[in-house]
């Protein structure tokens, strides 16, 4: 059979890999589209800092605003001693995306959220791999060669989406190892928070990531924006989050995230909630690869972004 090319995307921006990696005249000022003029353009070297899962970790230290999960390894190559690692803990590259974190689960009791099935001809949709009794929580047997493996991979190649360069640029590369949050023996929700110019815009509140993924965004008073057509399912989210987090725990949360983002332009700030208290999860500059959200997504976000300029 002969080999056939893909055929090149058109358009495609230096380092870009996906169809939408690429400017639309049409749709200048939409939030998607800043950020690929960020990813095309932008070379603060708060971005490759801020990106760096390590290395951010003394920037957010030095504001003193949250807690930070406890590191217990860090190197630049995968050299793990597996006899002195808690049960629970989470593994992966600084610089890496999902593939390639592995949440250790090994204490007495299971995490209560995460369900397991064998389903070994099954791609996972969450990447995440929770590795209790060294099986995955679809069923494939990962031991602790093929878990170095993967690490040692993906610290030798090439940043997926080159076009990102904060993330590309990460250097060094290594290998964290750190304490697993829980919530009451669950893992906790992800809550993000959209920085701009110092002051946030909106609050992203993402359930379910290890079975139903949904997803919507909220004002800084909890209630949540409509999106016409959004890019996740929002049907395990709830109208409002004051119900959840309290006025308090918002205020909160919004303060944090402004302290953590004031010296870029824009950045999400990715926190957990666990046992009442506020962790830093990461910083990301490249919200889903650039991908267009909804209409209101990429209107709001982009009015935002582009009023300092105005």
């Amino acid at each position: 059979m002969p080999f056939f090319r893909k055929k090149p995307i058109e358009g495609l921006l230096p380092g870009g890999r996906c169809s939408w990696h690429r400017y639309e005249e049409s749709k200048k000022g939409h939030y998607s589209q800043l950020l690929l003029e960020r990813a095309h353009k932008d070379r603060n070297p708060l971005l490759p800092l801020t990106e760096d899962k390590y290395r951010s970790r003394e920037l957010v230290a030095s504001k003193e605003v949250c807690h930070l999960t406890e590191l217990y390894h860090w190197s630049e190559d995968v050299t793990i001693d597996w006899d002195t690692l808690p049960e629970r803990c989470v593994i992966k590259p600084n610089h890496w995306t999902g593939d390639a974190l592995f949440i250790m689960d090994n204490g007495p009791v299971p995490l209560a959220n995460i369900p397991r099935k064998f389903r070994f001809m099954t791609q996972a949709e969450n990447r995440y791999r929770v590795i209790r009794n060294w099986r995955d929580q679809n069923g494939k047997y990962w031991p602790k060669w093929r878990i170095e493996r993967l690490l040692r991979w993906s610290l030798r190649q090439e940043f997926p989406v080159p076009l990102e360069w904060g993330a590309a640029t990460i250097a060094p590369r290594g290998i964290m190892i750190e304490e697993l949050l829980t919530d009451n023996n669950h893992l906790p929700n992800d809550w993000k928070v959209h920085v701009f110019h110092g002051k946030a815009g909106f609050i992203q509140y993402d359930t379910g990531r290890m079975t139903t993924h949904s997803q919507s965004i909220y004002t800084l008073d909890g209630q949540r924006i409509h999106q016409s057509n959004p890019n996740f399912s929002q049907e395990h989210t709830p109208d409002e989050i004051v119900s959840i987090l309290g006025k308090e725990g918002i205020d909160e949360l919004v303060h944090i995230a402004e302290r953590l983002a004031e010296d870029i332009d824009y950045t999400r700030v990715d926190m957990f909630r666990a046992e009442g208290k506020w962790y830093f999860g990461e910083f990301t500059n490249y919200h889903n690869s650039c991908h267009p959200q909804s209409l209101e997504w990429e209107e709001l976000a982009g009015s935002l972004w582009l009023s300092d300029t105005l």
